[in-house]
């Protein structure tokens, strides 16, 4: 019976001569033919489980070809099962969850685990409430003394579990403990869960840094005593931007709107400023139209174009609409000396400061006065910058709406942090100021080319407060290309550093301690050039030339650098959730590294060196291409940790007397260096881009009325400054399609509703099938141009964030995300690349490909397959 069973599942030797005959290998079917063989007679094949596995195989095991396989296929088969036994997805929510799904792992999550965690929330809960409270446990005075002491305490016990020596043993003891109860605290959501997991992550990494600097730095002979020292300066300054970022964004403040006074006679006077040098009318117009139809009272508001490139068609647009048209004679300090001279012609009681690309929403003003109306020492508020327009990230690599943007980190997060310690920082659009406290410190700052940063500073010194309204209340446009991103983040740099030198905020009178950690840390942070590049070549010393950048065992740097690690990755998570997924962070700052070094070490020794150079907006791209002049630094990075890789295992297998697990260690971050570096190369292949006003993604439901009178539902799927995307509802028409009864260039009229309100456009058929219609619009006049604009750029909620649906797959997900990212670069530059260089760049992605293959890989839980329901305990 069993005999017919196995010979009714599976025929070993049909399969070898299929494989034959699809051209496998003699050798690859023969190896592939003893595994399976193996395998029937160790499985119970009768067994109901058994089927099903086999039915679905290929959903198990997705690297596996169906008729064709692959040498070393045994092993990627047991990689993959081992993965399967010991994580658990989630179908519901989509997600993996890498949970063990063995008898102890869930004794102890269900009668130790869970009991536990439960505590832990009430306890954490308890003080949460407490402390955000008015008669919470941190505000009452009378508890100082005891919240002192406290910390106190707090401090000697850090510095005694950063200190005391442990051996091995121990210190891996200690590292569980403190994992495990990472671990309990990371599902609680509450900031006092949140600020413990923060604790153990700086204890963690203290130990590490303390460890580092007393026990692995090697000083035999001047090239390891420089090497040695440079990754450890890197590791500092890593550690302390970790620490301070801890503390930026600990205990994060969402300010809502305050409320305006009902009487309109108490608001204030507004100027709009919108400051232009060299961008084209057409990216300005939206903008200017915005800013005429901001929901305030007409007397309390005037526009203003601050115009540096004096433009006689900018003159004579501004003179058609109504805005006041303002040039100066000297261009000096470039936006913040054009800003400067607007302020000695206008006498507003606020500021609102809009990048001309930018287009505010109609109730911008109605969200943020309220606050300098209510608190007469708030002197600044910003709000989100957001984009409508895909940055080059998003864009060349496709990824927008599956991964938070780049920018998405300080303006959606980080700022609340700084609003928490009254640090809000300017960023130079898309806020407002109070005119006295401006003039006060002598108008916006002009010695560095961060001008609306340092404005900031100045405002924090003379004791003025600011806010931050995490709302978006304004678009613009992102930078077109990877270079373009890269100037603008040198600029940035540059004058961020420029600020740490002439006007320190660690040093100086005015500021809190909040404030100076806030500011420092937002400067510091741009410092990370060089750092980064420490990182991706600091495993390349030991590979050629043995020389000991950390010189402990392989034992030892498990046990302190994983902890490290882990806990700075779960803490981060947990602080940054859906702001910032897994490995984006250090492809960002890969990209920027090499750029940035020299400018920012230039700042630290000659701060007044560096120009403001103006961010390109409304370019296009007639043809995709690879980008050679911006990726010439990934490549010559990569050469060396390709070169570093082979030699590696040239060591291995050839130096008997060779350190293998240490060489393994050193290859394995050497992989990971490449992978990094082919995700940054990846996104120096420009996309094709011929519109030069971007669609913006919405669902906006309107009237369509045809040539016949008759009117129809349906949705506005995208929308430009142009024209209209629009889907076509089902049934269509009486039964009949639509698009019967079109033609191009046929004349339609849509209404759209907006706040109670019917605007009615008309425009002409560029594009139509049976589902979608491509509408060219035609706006005739001031009035309708600014009710296209209320409609559309300008509607009160059409910027609200997408990313809030957005949530982390999990580590294993980012890994594998980073491989994908990773070797498409290298497939992308293989493409591009002259026929001289195809050659070696296909040697090193064959290599990587190879490496890829034999990990696992995740299932594809959109299928409807039994892992799609709940499977029982002996099924899992």
């Amino acid at each position: 019976m069993l005999q017919r069973v196995r010979d009714e599942a599976i025929n070993p030797l049909d399969l070898y001569d299929s494989w034959r005959l699809n051209g496998a290998k003699k050798i690859t079917c023969l190896v592939n033919f003893f595994f399976l063989t193996l395998v029937l007679a160790i499985l119970p094949v009768e067994n109901r489980y058994y089927k099903n596995l086999r039915q679905h195989f290929y959903f198990f095991y997705p690297q596996i070809q169906r008729n064709r396989p692959k040498l070393l296929d045994p092993l990627r088969i047991l990689i993959q099962t081992v993965f399967l036994l010991f994580v658990r997805f989630d179908p519901k929510k989509g997600q993996r969850s890498a949970q063990a799904v063995n008898v102890l792992i869930e004794f102890f999550r269900k009668y130790i685990g869970e009991p536990v965690l439960k505590k832990v929330t009430r306890l954490t809960v308890k003080v949460d409430d407490r402390a955000n409270s008015k008669k919470g446990i941190l505000l009452n005075k009378k508890n100082y003394v005891l919240l002192r002491v406290l910390l106190v305490g707090s401090l000697l016990s850090c510095i005694l579990a950063v200190t005391q020596p442990f051996d091995v043993t121990y210190q891996l003891i200690f590292v569980g403990l403190m994992w495990l109860l990472a671990v309990l605290l990371k599902p609680v959501k509450n900031n006092v869960a949140l600020m413990l997991l923060i604790f153990i992550s700086i204890i963690i990494s203290t130990r590490y840094i303390y460890w580092r600097i007393t026990k692995t730095v090697l000083l035999t002979d001047p090239v390891t005593a420089v090497c040695a020292l440079l990754l450890l300066a890197a590791e500092i300054y890593a550690y302390i931007v970790l620490v301070l970022s801890y503390f930026q964004v600990c205990w994060v403040l969402d300010r809502k709107p305050y409320p305006l006074p009902k009487d309109t006679s108490l608001w204030p006077t507004v100027d709009i400023f919108i400051p232009s040098y060299n961008e084209p009318l057409e990216v300005v117009k939206p903008c200017l139209l915005a800013a005429l139809d901001l929901d305030w009272p007409q007397d309390k508001l005037k526009v203003h174009m601050l115009d540096d490139g004096t433009r006689k068609d900018f003159e004579n647009y501004c003179k058609e609409i109504g805005v006041n048209y303002i040039i100066r004679k000297e261009h000096n300090h470039a936006k913040a000396g054009n800003i400067n001279h607007a302020l000695t012609v206008t006498n507003g009681e606020i500021i609102a400061i809009f990048d001309c690309d930018h287009v505010p929403t109609r109730a911008f003003l109605q969200m943020t006065v309220g606050w300098m109306v209510h608190d007469q020492k708030i002197a600044l508020v910003q709000t989100p910058h957001h984009f409508y327009s895909d940055d080059p990230f998003e864009k060349n690599l496709s990824i927008k709406g599956d991964v938070p943007a780049e920018n998405s980190l300080f303006h959606d997060f980080i700022q609340k942090g700084n609003d928490t310690w009254n640090a809000t920082m300017f960023c130079g659009s898309c806020a407002i100021i109070r005119r006295k406290p401006l003039e006060e410190i002598g108008g916006i700052a002009v010695e560095t080319v961060t001008e609306d940063a340092h404005t900031s500073l100045r405002l924090n010194r003379k004791g003025y407060s600011s806010a931050f309204i995490s709302m978006p209340l304004a678009a613009g446009l992102a930078t077109e290309s990877l270079a373009d991103h890269i100037n603008q983040r040198i600029r940035w740099a540059r004058g961020m550093v420029q600020i740490f030198r002439i006007d320190n905020p660690l040093f100086g009178k005015g500021l809190t301690i909040p404030q100076r950690i806030c500011f420092a840390n937002a400067m510091i942070h741009f410092l990370h050039g060089l750092p980064r590049i420490i990182f991706l070549l600091a495993p390349l010393p030991f590979l050629f030339f043995n020389v000991y950048v950390i010189f402990a065992s392989g034992l030892m740097i498990f046990a302190y650098v994983l902890p490290h690690m882990v806990h700075s990755t779960i803490t981060n998570q947990k602080i940054q959730d859906n702001k910032r997924f897994y490995f984006w962070g250090v492809i960002y700052e890969t990209i920027l590294s090499w750029y940035i070094t020299v400018p920012t070490l230039v700042a630290l020794i000659s701060p007044k060196h560096g120009k403001f150079n103006v961010t390109a907006k409304g370019e296009s791209n007639e043809e995709t291409y690879f980008d050679w002049t911006v990726s010439k630094s990934y490549i010559f990075l990569i050469i060396l940790n390709f070169a570093g890789l082979i030699y590696g295992f040239y060591r291995i297998a050839t130096d008997p007397y060779a350190e293998v697990w240490i060489i393994l260690i050193n290859i394995a971050w050497v992989c990971y260096n490449l992978l990094v570096l082919g995700a940054a190369s990846a996104v120096a292949l420009e996309k094709k881009q011929v519109r030069s006003s971007p669609r913006v993604a919405c669902n906006i439901r309107a009237q369509l009325e045809l040539k016949n009178e008759n009117s129809i539902s349906v949705v506005i799927t995208d929308f430009s400054k142009e024209g209209l995307g629009i889907k076509l509802p089902t049934p269509n028409l009486d039964g009949k399609s639509v698009a019967d009864l079109l033609y191009l260039d046929m004349p339609l009229h849509i209404t759209i509703a907006n706040a109670g309100i019917r605007y009615r456009f008309i425009g002409t058929v560029r594009f139509f099938n049976k589902s979608k219609i491509g509408l060219k619009l035609h706006l005739n006049g001031l009035k309708e141009n600014i009710e296209y604009i209320r409609t559309t750029f300008a509607c009160a909620d059409r910027w609200s964030h997408s990313f809030e649906n957005l949530h982390q797959d999990g580590l294993l997900h980012g890994i594998h995300t980073l491989v994908k990212f990773g070797l498409n670069g290298y497939l992308k530059m293989i493409k591009n690349a002259p026929p001289v260089f195809r050659e070696v760049l296909f040697v090193i992605v064959r290599s990587m490909l190879f490496v890829f293959s034999l990990l696992p890989q995740p299932l594809d839980l959109t299928k409807d397959l039994p892992l799609n329901r709940q499977l029982n305990k002996t099924e899992c």
